[in-house]
C-alpha cells in the first residue's frame, strides 16, 4: 500500500471517528469526570498532610481511570465506526482503534497536567505510569483490530474483543479464586488477650491501656489459608494491577491516635502507622502481598505487645504491614506483562487461526 493510500485511510478513520457521536459522549464525559476527580484530589484538606503528595494521588486516579475507560469503550466505539463507514482490513481497524484510545489520553491530558504540576510529581512516577498506560491501550487497539479483521460479523468481532480483555481483567481473579478450593495451610493463632478493668483509676491516663495489663490462659483458633503465593504472578496480569506495579510504592508514616469518647485524642509517641498513599500503592502493595507465604503458627500477646510497642494489638490498625510487605516482596512488572503478553499471543494466535478451520460454504 503506498504512503498517500496510507495517508488518506489515516485520514478517513480519524473523520469516521470525530463523527460518531458515542465517542465525543465518552470521550467528553472521560475528560469533565477526570478534571473532577483531580479537583476533588488536589483540593481536599486530607490530602496536604505531611508524608503524602496530592499530585501523585490524583495523577493514580487519573490514570487508572483512563485504563478503565480505555478497556471498557474501545471495542464498541470502533464498532459503531466500522458500522457506520463499512470499512474493512487490518490497517483500518487498528487506527481506527489507535485514534480512539490515543483520543481518550488527550482528553484526561489536562487532569494529568494538573496532577503533575500541583505537587511537581516526580518523572520517576509520571514516566512509567504514562508509559504502562499507553502500552495498555495499544494491546486493547491490537486485540480489537485482529478481532475486526477475522472475524466477518461486526457484533461477534466486538463480542470477542471484550472477551479477551475480559479474560485479563478477570482471569487473574478466576485464578486466585480457584485457589480457595485447593487445600492450604492449617494456620494456628494462640493470642493471650488482655484483660480490661473494671476501675478506671487502674487505666493509664497517657496511654488510654491499663497500669498493670494481665492476659490469662491464651485462646487457639484454626483456620485453613491459601496459598495464594504459589500462583501469585497472575495478579499482575490484570492491566490496573500492572500499571500500578510499573510504580515503585510509596508508604508513609504516621502518629498513630486513639479517641476515647469526647475525650482528647491519646496520641502515644511510640505509635506509629505506616499506609500507601497512592492508588498505585494501594493495588501494588495488595498485589505484592500475596507474594508472602502465610504462617502455620501465630502467636499473639497482647500484654508483651503493649511492653514493647506502646500497644497491644499487632499491626495497628492495619498499617504496619504496609512496609514489612514492600521489603519482604519485589515488583511483579515483569512477571505480569510477560504473562499478559502471553493471554493476548493465546488471544490472536485462536482469532486468526480458529476461522481458517472452519469449512466453507
Amino acid at each position: 500500500m503506498s504512503n498517500p493510500r496510507i495517508v488518506t485511510q489515516i485520514r478517513n478513520s480519524i473523520v469516521a471517528v470525530v463523527r460518531t457521536p458515542l465517542w465525543l459522549t465518552i470521550v467528553a464525559a472521560e475528560g469533565i469526570l477526570a478534571l473532577v476527580a483531580t479537583a476533588l484530589t488536589t483540593f481536599n484538606e486530607n490530602t496536604t498532610v505531611p508524608g503524602l503528595d496530592a499530585g501523585r494521588m490524583s495523577l493514580s486516579f487519573v490514570t487508572l481511570f483512563v485504563l478503565a475507560f480505555a478497556l471498557f469503550t474501545i471495542p464498541a466505539i470502533v464498532d459503531r465506526v466500522r458500522s457506520a463507514t463499512g470499512a474493512s482490513g487490518f490497517l483500518n481497524s487498528f487506527v481506527t482503534a489507535f485514534i480512539v484510545g490515543s483520543s481518550l489520553l488527550v482528553a484526561a491530558t489536562p487532569a494529568i497536567l494538573w496532577a503533575l504540576l500541583s505537587t511537581s510529581v516526580s518523572p520517576a512516577v509520571w514516566i512509567p505510569a504514562l508509559g504502562s498506560l499507553k502500552l495498555e491501550i495499544l494491546i486493547v487497539d491490537l486485540l480489537v483490530a485482529v478481532a475486526f479483521t477475522t472475524i466477518r460479523k461486526p457484533g461477534a468481532a466486538t463480542a470477542v474483543a471484550y472477551g479477551a480483555i475480559a479474560s485479563l481483567v478477570l482471569g487473574p481473579f478466576l485464578v486466585l479464586a480457584a485457589v480457595t478450593a485447593l487445600p492450604g495451610i492449617k494456620q494456628t493463632t494462640r493470642t493471650w488477650s488482655m484483660e480490661w478493668p473494671s476501675d478506671q483509676s487502674e487505666v493509664d491516663p497517657d496511654t488510654g491501656y491499663p497500669k498493670d495489663p494481665k492476659c490469662p490462659n491464651p485462646s487457639l483458633s484454626t483456620v485453613m489459608i491459601p496459598r495464594y503465593d504459589l500462583v501469585w504472578p497472575a495478579a499482575p496480569v490484570n492491566p490496573f494491577v500492572l500499571v500500578s506495579e510499573s510504580v515503585e510504592p510509596m508508604i508513609a508514616t504516621y502518629d498513630q491516635t486513639l479517641w476515647a469518647g469526647d475525650s482528647a485524642p491519646i496520641t502515644p509517641e511510640v505509635n506509629k502507622v505506616t499506609a500507601p498513599i497512592d492508588l498505585f500503592s494501594t493495588v501494588a502493595i495488595s498485589s505484592r502481598a500475596l507474594q508472602i507465604a502465610p504462617v502455620e503458627n501465630i502467636v499473639v500477646n497482647e500484654c508483651e505487645l503493649l511492653a514493647e510497642t506502646g500497644q497491644p494489638y499487632p499491626d495497628y490498625p492495619d498499617g504496619t504491614a504496609s512496609q514489612k510487605v514492600v521489603d519482604d516482596t519485589q515488583s511483579g512488572f515483569t512477571l505480569g506483562l510477560i504473562g499478559q503478553l502471553s493471554v493476548v499471543a493465546l488471544w490472536i494466535a485462536g482469532m486468526v487461526v480458529i476461522p481458517r478451520l472452519r469449512p466453507r460454504k
